[in-house]
């Protein structure tokens, strides 16, 4: 195919969260995860991850981050700070409720309907974490994102953020119910009740709906789309997203990035390749409207009415209820699709 690759968008720089944006199509895209998921892992990895924690309210506390670092503390600590707004969401979701918490204004938290009672608000545009506003919350706890590479996200502030309390990282580069299932057992280990366990029944309802649709129309091949600029579409490298490997793992054919690798989170195609991309089923990756242009319009699935625009509160909060809606809505639209009705794939 055509293009070439986009890599590191602005979006997760380490450090720095990107300014607000409304366009993250525009702007740069998060992405998913790097973890490989057996179908098995749908359903055990929320509960059996790797991340462990022990502890109780008056006894010593420990938990394995997905850094493979272990945090431990002599009490089990009772006042959270969440540094980065996908990790935040997460854990939020879950039910544990932080004493100071980022929103970088992207609708990442707002999409799991946070209480902020009680919450400082830590976000600068400018500096990333407001340090003296951290300080100020006493947390004894700080939970921020794990990178690619293994570093944290605030790690050009991790010096200064250590001082203040322990940094425990959960990637956003795994699998979704990897994920979810992290947070909850975090959210268990520091003595708050899970929030998410009717989401989570949701959830894997869902993800059995979509993985029977899909061994009954095998040979459909889907391709996550997004609008990069005018003259240019993005398509999700598979190798990346957590959507895409969580997806995959249930067996769905999806649309590859040629020389995509775990690093590479989307193929940049000119319009007038756009019809050659082999997808049956198009599923647009962001809020942003349709295109409306000749050319979308020539592409086969369009043409076939093989189009989805989920209605996702947020493609980068990582909770059960979130992206049940997406398997479910997956699961419709994979079942009604004829395969074979895109290009075909020149590999």
């Amino acid at each position: 195919m055509p293009g070439t690759t986009l890599r590191r968008p602005r979006l997760i720089s380490p450090g720095r969260p990107a300014a607000p944006t409304r366009h993250p199509s525009r702007r740069g895209l998060l992405a998913g995860g790097l973890g490989a998921a057996a179908l098995a892992g749908l359903t055990a990895c929320g509960a059996d991850g790797t991340a462990s924690a022990t502890g109780s309210a008056d006894t010593a506390w420990s938990f394995t981050d997905d850094r493979g670092k272990t945090v431990r503390l002599s009490r089990r600590p009772k006042r959270i700070a969440f540094l980065t707004d996908t990790v935040g969401a997460a854990v939020w979701a879950a039910g544990l409720h932080p004493v100071a918490a980022t929103d970088s204004g992207q609708d990442i938290v707002t999409a799991v309907h946070p209480d902020w009672s009680g919450v400082t608000r830590i976000y600068s545009a400018d500096k990333g974490v407001r340090l003296e506003a951290l300080a100020q919350a006493s947390p004894d706890l700080l939970i921020d994102a794990v990178q690619p590479d293994g570093s944290l996200q605030v790690a050009s502030q991790l010096s200064a953020v250590s001082d203040i309390a322990p940094v425990l990282g959960l990637s956003t580069y795994l699998p979704i119910e990897t994920i979810a299932g992290t947070a909850d057992r975090l959210t268990r280990s520091l003595g708050s009740p899970l929030a998410d366990s009717a989401a989570r029944a949701s959830y894997t309802k869902a993800s059995t709906a979509l993985k029977t649709a899909v061994d009954a129309n095998p040979s459909l091949r889907v391709g996550f789309v997004f609008g990069i600029d005018a003259n240019t579409l993005g398509v999700m490298n598979p190798k990346t997203w957590s959507v895409l490997k969580t997806v995959q793992a249930l067996g769905m054919r999806l649309v590859r990035v040629p020389g995509g690798s775990d690093n590479t989170y989307s193929q940049a195609v000119s319009w007038e390749n756009v019809p050659s991309i082999p997808a049956d089923l198009l599923v647009w990756a962001v809020p942003d409207p349709l295109p409306d242009n000749a050319l979308w319009k020539r592409t086969p699935a369009v043409q076939a009415s093989q189009v989805w625009k989920p209605d996702l509160a947020s493609w980068y909060a990582y909770s059960w209820a979130n992206f049940a809606v997406l398997l479910d809505g997956l699961a419709t639209h994979v079942h009604g699709a004829r395969a074979d009705v895109g290009a075909r794939d020149a590999s």
